[in-house]
């Protein structure tokens, strides 16, 4: 009796242990077919992998993908805090960062993440974009959208404030403030929000004119930095004579343009699919070039604000699988990428875009507009500048400091002291 009950016990714990160890296996199992994806932008580049994920699910049904919103910053500060810690199975496979970040993430990290370079076609993408995911000879990003800048405006606003398209066309910044202070006079409507914490106006304005934060030689270009200053005095312009509003953070920057508290919005390609979620105002929107400077310092109608690629890193659970993903759908599937130019008006990177028909496409709500089409053609006249490593580390100085410095007409102190702290910044 005691062998034979010694007997059951045992018999019960080999097939608990069996049970167990199935149990792992399983999971081990679903672990293994489980990509996690971390971006922001509900309506833009979170709306883009959830589709692609859709998509790819139809030939490959046993993979799990999980996309989760997490803001810009989030994103980088979760990712190296958790490599920091060596807590690589809490990382997600994909992560996207923006332009402005990847050169100072990859010189930091740049063995955490996966290469590229012999996966990716990176002569299709434009030189500036593909220059942007790399380091030395190595490709480690690819690259999902261009960040193209143009003025989106509301042209049943300025109808009422009695301005045509024809207005609008071939904007200097003088002109562009004109309408906006008579369009505040009629209406009480500005013509578009500053943020105080943000600056991308600044950056759209800099590379319209060839410069930025830093030179080609990574040095701070502050103190003689002609478009920079005058890049200032206009944003001082914009809110003295109440064309700008003050806003705060993303989502009041959204909802101004969205709800008609402005007239319009400067930024780059990517926020069209923002202006499309509000389906009643369309028709009544239109897009032209961003205006320029035709005096003493000249600048081209075209410029550049964000732009994302798409990375992996090396350490997570299913770099493998994450590359092959992220390969076939942002890399090699035309079709996919020519379904997101109509869905969320994506503007893709690429050299050749005769292969996508939504290219040319008119869109009702720009009132019949080409719009990737006149996007497109504006990014063939960007400047191709020197991002640097310290974009938004500089940027926090210059907004700082110009913030101090509001009420004066003379920026050239102000300059000056943003001068040695990013120089300071720059050589950390």
């Amino acid at each position: 009796m005691k062998r034979a009950g010694f007997g059951i016990i045992m018999g019960l714990i080999l097939a608990m242990l069996c049970g167990c160890g199935q149990r792992q296996s399983v999971s081990a199992e679903k672990e293994t077919d489980r990509i996690v994806i971390w971006t922001w932008d509900d309506t833009f580049n979170v709306k883009a992998a959830k589709l692609a994920a859709k998509e790819y699910k139809k030939t490959h049904k046993d993979i799990q993908i999980i996309v989760e919103t997490k803001e810009r910053e989030e994103i980088l500060a979760d990712t190296k805090n958790l490599i920091a810690s060596k807590m690589y199975q809490e990382l997600p496979d994909v992560i996207m960062i923006e332009d402005y970040d990847i050169q100072d993430v990859l010189s930091q990290y740049e063995d955490e993440f996966v290469d590229l370079t012999d996966k990716v076609d990176y002569d299709r993408y434009t030189d500036y974009k593909s220059k942007l995911c790399s380091k030395g000879d190595r490709f480690y990003g690819i690259p999902f959208d261009s960040g193209t800048a143009a003025l989106f405006y509301r042209l049943d606003i300025l109808e009422q404030a009695g301005y045509t398209e024809v207005d609008m066309q071939d904007l200097t910044w003088e002109r562009y403030i004109e309408i906006g202070e008579d369009v505040y006079q009629k209406l009480g409507i500005p013509m578009l929000t500053l943020d105080p914490t943000d600056s991308p106006l600044l950056r759209i304005i800099m590379q319209s004119g060839g410069h930025w934060y830093v030179d080609e030689n990574n040095h701070a270009d502050i103190e003689d930095n002609e478009y920079l200053k005058a890049g200032l005095h206009t944003y001082q312009q914009l809110l003295k004579r109440n064309v700008g509003v003050s806003v705060n953070g993303w989502n009041e920057f959204i909802s101004a343009f969205q709800n008609g508290s402005v007239a319009s919005v400067i930024s780059g390609g990517w926020i069209v699919s923002s202006i499309k979620s509000v389906e009643e105002q369309s028709g009544l929107w239109r897009v032209v070039p961003i205006p320029v400077y035709d005096g003493e310092i000249k600048t081209v109608a075209a410029s550049n604000v964000g732009g994302s690629a798409w990375y992996v890193l090396k350490n997570a659970k299913n770099p493998d699988a994450a590359v092959d993903f992220l390969v076939e759908m942002f890399e090699k599937d035309s079709d996919f990428m020519n379904e997101l130019i109509g869905e969320i008006g994506l503007l893709p990177a690429v050299k050749d875009m005769s292969g996508y028909e939504n290219y040319l496409a008119k869109d009702e709500f720009f009132g019949g507009q080409q719009v990737t089409k006149i996007l497109t053609d504006l990014s063939g006249n960007i400047i191709t500048v020197n991002y640097g490593s310290k974009t938004y580390e500089i940027e926090a100085i210059v907004e700082d400091e110009f913030n101090n410095s509001l009420t004066q007409d003379d920026l050239s102190d102000c300059l000056s002291n943003i001068q040695v702290k990013a120089a300071a910044v720059v050589r950390e």
